[in-house]
């Protein structure tokens, strides 16, 4: 039964979808910190960027509007395949 081909599809798919999960997150959170640290160290007032860098939520919104454009639209194409990722393998 574990010898079958269908079976070593499945388990390989399934080791895919973990490694695509894996990436898609660690590169969110690459892309998270790396906005938190712009916005913290950005040209809006000073309780906007401790808002952005403290509340996780808020941070490509803060982003966004300190003038970083690339920042925000990477996290959401990051967050959008990551979540993809985990609907598929549940």
């Amino acid at each position: 039964m574990g010898d079958s081909p269908q079976w070593a599809r499945t388990r390989l798919v399934e080791l895919w979808l973990l490694a695509l999960w894996a990436l898609s997150g660690a590169a969110l959170l690459f892309t998270h910190l790396l906005m938190a640290w712009r916005v913290l160290a950005g040209p809006l007032a000073a309780q906007w960027r401790y808002l952005g860098f403290l509340v996780p939520v808020f941070t490509p919104i803060v982003a966004w509007r300190g003038g970083n454009r690339l920042g925000p639209i990477t996290w959401v194409l990051f967050l959008v395949i990551y979540v993809s990722a985990r609907m598929i393998e549940i």
